[in-house]
């Protein structure tokens, strides 16, 4: 290795260490605009091509995705090692659903309509530091 790649090498772990969030998106950012640009003429492709090249985008997005959340939780567990005391309040949305529908023959007519709501959970996490007194022994002066 030359040593520009070693330099470039340094400044891409720099830029992992010192955000990694930030550097994950420029990265998908990145790689995105490479698959575009190689792709081409999208009418020249064919149609096998364009689905395979999407399904490995979709996949290099979710891994992406889930070093994000790694990466966010990492970082959220160090604040919480560093504080003295640390509350999170957490709130997850679980969706619903609905559908409509009309169902007629020449001798009947059927209506349908089903939903569901949504609920809102949320969790609250308390930590609170223990201090570090210095604990005299008997023999100590």
């Amino acid at each position: 290795m030359d040593v520009t790649a070693v330099g470039t090498l340094a400044v891409e772990a720099v830029k992992l260490v010192a955000n990694p969030s930030g550097y994950l998106i420029s990265q998908i950012a990145e790689s995105t605009s490479k698959a575009i640009a190689t792709t081409g003429s999208a009418k020249t492709q064919e149609i096998a091509e364009l689905r395979l090249q999407a399904e490995r985008q979709e996949i290099e997005m979710r891994m992406a995705e889930a070093q994000a959340k790694v990466a966010q939780e990492l970082a959220i567990a160090k604040r919480i090692e560093n504080a003295a005391e640390v509350e999170i309040e957490e709130f997850y949305e679980y969706g619903g659903d609905a559908k409509a529908g009309i169902k007629a023959s020449a001798t009947s007519v059927a209506a349908e309509l089903s939903g569901a709501g949504k609920r809102v959970s949320r969790r609250v996490y308390r930590f609170k530091s223990i201090s570090n007194h210095s604990v005299s022994t008997p023999g100590d002066a």
